[in-house]
């Protein structure tokens, strides 16, 4: 079969191969953009994740600096109350057998120190020296002692507040 094809069939087809030609260009150079954008793409993210895994490194060192500080700080923490806890009982040890071995006790009228005695006897008798009825002397009240007007108490457990003065 023999086809007989017309100069304006050739010239459509011409025109129709140009236009496929140039629309080839155009997905090409479309194509080509995005490639190159992938590629760019690729490259910054590629940079971004070397740049976070040598700080994440660097983050991971200095966490291990820091648990091996505080692992240190929290011995020196556990000595330290350690040692605290024993002063603490040795310091109460001693106070009892200051008490024990002197007997001293101090006066005190309505929380301030009133006077210093070898026994609690002695103490008694000074404040019924200076008007305090017997019947005012009894077990130790749970008030504060600013409350009570006249009570006893060891010398050890006798404190001063810091800047002020006793009487």
């Amino acid at each position: 079969m023999i086809r007989i094809v017309t100069r304006a069939h050739l010239a459509m087809l011409e025109q129709a191969i140009e236009s496929a030609q140039a629309r080839i260009k155009e997905v090409q150079g479309a194509a080509d953009e995005a490639a190159s954008c992938h590629t760019r793409s690729v490259q910054r993210l590629s940079t971004a994740l070397a740049t976070a895994r040598a700080a994440a490194n660097r983050h991971q060192a200095d966490a291990e600096t820091c648990r091996e500080f505080l692992g240190l700080t929290k011995d020196q923490l556990a000595e330290a109350q350690a040692t605290v806890a024993e002063q603490a009982e040795q310091i109460k040890t001693l106070q009892a057998d200051l008490d024990a071995v002197s007997g001293t006790v101090v006066l005190l009228r309505f929380g301030r120190l009133d006077s210093v005695h070898p026994t609690d006897a002695a103490a008694q008798a000074h404040a019924r020296s200076l008007g305090c009825p017997d019947s005012k002397w009894g077990p130790a009240s749970s008030k504060p002692a600013t409350e009570v007007p006249w009570r006893t108490a060891p010398l050890s457990n006798f404190v001063v507040p810091d800047g002020g003065g006793a009487g």
